[in-house]
């Protein structure tokens, strides 16, 4: 049986970080995606937890495709059906007054736009000016034409904002609870840490996890460790042995395990294509993971 190799580093920031001081992080704009599904008033809650918490504006964006509208016929002729106009028109309305109405009660900065065209250009324009980015996994195809991973994995290549995809199981969200970062010494890693800043800056507890896999280094974690301090960050290395169930069960089970609001990860480390092809960890958390996870690329 394989032994579990272990080594903690800690490094001390110098106070608590209070809610008052969450107010000043970076975090100021959230685009929140709206899509209608049973668990889109579970999100919203999501998002006005972080709002509240460092005094945020919500940007909520819902998108109608425009293939919604159109039928395809046996020859491939293609026409618009305005039944089906009326029909996604009313129920967007509907999903706009619950929202509205919801977001009229509490005391954070929003606006909600709408548009009929293509869901990933409107979403990359939308997160060009905004610090955190917002959706869910459910299956979407009546919206995207497809499964939420592949809407995930098309942001992820495309945009420079983190991504936070909610859990699979429905759970509350504590910015000030404790932050799970998954660490692999990447590019991919480095990038969603240094983005996710605002968001370390407020938990309670930041716990780095470091699976040792074979494959080549570009930082080191002490690095890790110095770029965090100088944030006012606290962080808790575990270095260990790479799990033989898999990297995304190993982390599920760790952030489980110290109760973890939340995991920050690098994504794509390999390419699509190949996460595709031959299985990732990016691509199976994308499918399944219990708590959010965010992510940069």
């Amino acid at each position: 049986m394989r032994q579990q190799a272990q080594t903690q580093l800690t490094m001390e920031r110098p106070q608590e970080f209070s809610v008052a001081e969450a107010a000043g992080t970076g975090l100021k704009t959230i685009l929140f995606h709206v899509h209608d599904d049973d668990s889109v008033m579970d999100r919203l809650q999501l998002v006005l937890t972080i709002a509240r918490a460092c005094s945020a504006h919500v940007n909520c964006l819902h998108v109608t495709p425009i293939t919604a509208y159109t039928i395809v016929d046996s020859f491939g002729g293609t026409f618009v059906n305005q039944d089906i106009i009326e029909a996604f028109e009313e129920q967007a309305e509907k999903l706009r007054q619950k929202i509205e109405a919801h977001l009229a009660l509490e005391d954070v900065s929003w606006n909600y736009e709408e548009f009929t065209g293509e869901l990933i250009p409107h979403l990359i324009q939308s997160a060009a000016f905004a610090d955190l980015v917002i959706t869910g996994r459910e299956p979407r195809e009546r919206e995207f034409g497809g499964p939420a991973v592949t809407l995930c994995g098309d942001l992820l290549s495309q945009i420079r904002t983190p991504l936070l995809v909610t859990g699979s199981e429905p759970s509350s969200f504590d910015p000030f609870g404790t932050a799970l970062v998954a660490w692999n010494g990447s590019y991919e890693a480095a990038n969603a840490i240094r983005s996710s800043v605002p968001l370390l800056q407020m938990a309670s507890r930041v716990e780095v996890v470091d699976f040792k896999e074979n494959k080549e280094r570009r930082f080191p974690s002490t690095e890790l460790l110095e770029y965090l301090s100088r944030h006012g960050i606290k962080a808790d290395l575990d270095t260990r042995s790479e799990p033989l169930a898999g990297i995304e069960e190993g982390l599920v089970d760790y952030a489980k395990r110290c109760s973890a609001s939340y995991i920050v990860m690098g994504a794509y480390g390999h390419s699509r294509a190949g996460e595709f092809l031959f299985g990732g960890v990016t691509r199976a958390l994308l499918k399944e993971c219990p708590i959010p996870i965010v992510l940069a690329h």
